[in-house]
């Protein structure tokens, strides 16, 4: 009896004893998690590595570390190594939509852009509710010069949410640059509809406006009204000035050229201005009839190309919203995650199907 007693307290003690070491390791896994989630946001990527790491070897399956090794690894710049964590991260969780957002921007920076684009969609597969994962398919194909897509993710974007400025005014842009200005227009619109202070849909109505309708007076009132929102920006003065020596209003030409100088930081773009303002002065008038590629724009045909991909999803980085820290709080039961926010200040201009494929382009 007394054995059998003995038996019984002997494999309590044990049991008691396993509790508190698993609560031990356990602690210690949540110690390491948040040290090594502190060094990632203060920018210590590669000791946030270690960390992460740590947690692995005694934990493989913790998808909230396995994810966090890759973002890790991403920020640093070593997108090798992010690509292959971030494909292990799915391996534990494939339904997370920003795991393929993030795999897709590694991708993207590896140069591998059917890879990113595959991602992509299958983040809007995984979530067909992200905004961001459309928003980031949508800017990919825009890039790559894949309007109709573009237009589509967008379209989709606007059903889902029907106050998202971002959505419009890129929609907008793409159809634009496809060659359906009026419809660009009822989503600029409603651009102003949500945001009246969106100064750049009043620089593509003004667009519209002086390209495609011949109405200089609501283009002239448009880009006026885009330069009072935001007077910093460089491309709303070029198109109005242009239009004013157009109409020869060369004093009031000469007043937007002196004020563009101000906010402008390229030498040969100051060159160009500087003889303007020059023949003006003398009371000559320029030619009129340049327009803003013509007078601003890049000779060589690739690089314009570039540069136009590159203003529609400015960083690939930038345009796109920043890649997240995953941790426990921002997880849900089914493992999906918070959606991101999206900052967009890029631009499609009015003329950016003829610099794609005629090497025409209102500069931005």
């Amino acid at each position: 009896m007394k054995k059998n007693m003995r038996g019984c307290l002997s494999a309590m003690l044990l049991l008691c004893v396993g509790l508190f070491s698993g609560d031990v390791a356990a602690q210690s896994i949540e110690s390491l998690m948040n040290s090594g989630n502190m060094l990632l946001q203060n920018g210590a990527y590669d000791q946030a590595v270690t960390k992460y790491r740590k947690v692995l070897g005694r934990d493989p399956g913790n998808f909230e570390a396995q994810f966090n090794l890759g973002f890790a690894y991403l920020n640093w710049g070593r997108n090798s190594n992010a690509v292959t964590e971030f494909k292990k991260a799915l391996g534990i969780n494939p339904n997370c939509a920003e795991c393929w957002s993030n795999l897709a921007m590694a991708f993207e920076n590896l140069g591998q852009t059917d890879d990113a684009l595959s991602a992509l969609y299958k983040a809007v597969d995984a979530n067909p509710g992200s905004i961001a994962a459309r928003l980031n398919l949508a800017t990919m194909y825009a890039n790559n010069d894949r309007l109709d897509e573009a237009v589509r993710q967008y379209k989709e974007v606007v059903r889902i949410d029907g106050r998202n400025v971002d959505a419009h005014l890129n929609l907008a842009k793409c159809l634009i640059s496809n060659g359906s200005a009026q419809e660009a227009r009822q989503y600029l619109k409603a651009t102003l509809a949500i945001n009246p202070q969106e100064a750049e849909a009043f620089w593509e109505l003004g667009n519209i406006a002086w390209k495609k309708d011949g109405n200089t007076d609501e283009a002239l009132a448009m880009y006026r009204k885009a330069i009072s929102l935001k007077p910093t920006s460089q491309v709303y003065y070029e198109n109005l000035g242009l239009l004013l020596e157009e109409l020869r209003r060369n004093e009031e030409a000469l007043e937007v050229w002196k004020k563009y100088l101000v906010y402008l930081d390229d030498a040969l773009k100051k060159e160009k201005i500087h003889y303007r303002i020059q023949i003006l002065e003398r009371g000559e008038s320029p030619s009129g009839n340049e327009t803003p590629e013509e007078l601003f724009g890049e000779a060589d045909e690739g690089k314009e190309i570039n540069r136009l991909r590159e203003e529609l999803g400015r960083d690939a980085h930038e345009n796109r919203p920043s890649p997240k820290l995953i941790t426990t709080e921002s997880m849900d039961v089914g493992g999906e995650l918070e959606a991101m926010e999206e900052e967009d200040e890029n631009s499609f201009d009015l003329d950016m199907k003829k610099a794609l494929r005629k090497k025409k382009r209102e500069k931005e």
